[in-house]
């Protein structure tokens, strides 16, 4: 399965966020996140959400956790396409 949808940024809170020293010397910023499945999909039909996951002693009263949502993505099928491809239009000239 495929989930797309968008997080937003600026909603993590900064304090979740670890610099970590990498093997290689560098500094780098990691997150801990879970996707998480709705009990039911929203308004938008969005079946998932995105959390940080804090410890349960880091968590603080009021602050939002939660900064995205997904859906899972359908592809098109090919099937659905056929006759329209080659510019078929599917309407048969008058003779």
């Amino acid at each position: 399965m495929i989930l797309t949808g968008s997080i937003c940024l600026s909603d993590i809170p900064r304090e979740q966020m670890k610099k970590v020293v990498c093997k290689d010397g560098k500094e780098r910023i990691y997150l801990n996140v879970a996707v998480i499945e709705r009990k039911e999909p929203s308004q938008f039909g969005h079946t998932h959400f995105i959390t940080c996951a804090p410890k349960q002693e880091e968590r603080k009263e009021g602050t939002q956790y939660i900064f995205g949502d997904f859906k899972e993505y359908r592809p098109v099928s090919e099937q659905s396409n056929a006759g329209t491809s080659c510019g078929s239009s599917g309407i048969i000239p008058a003779r």
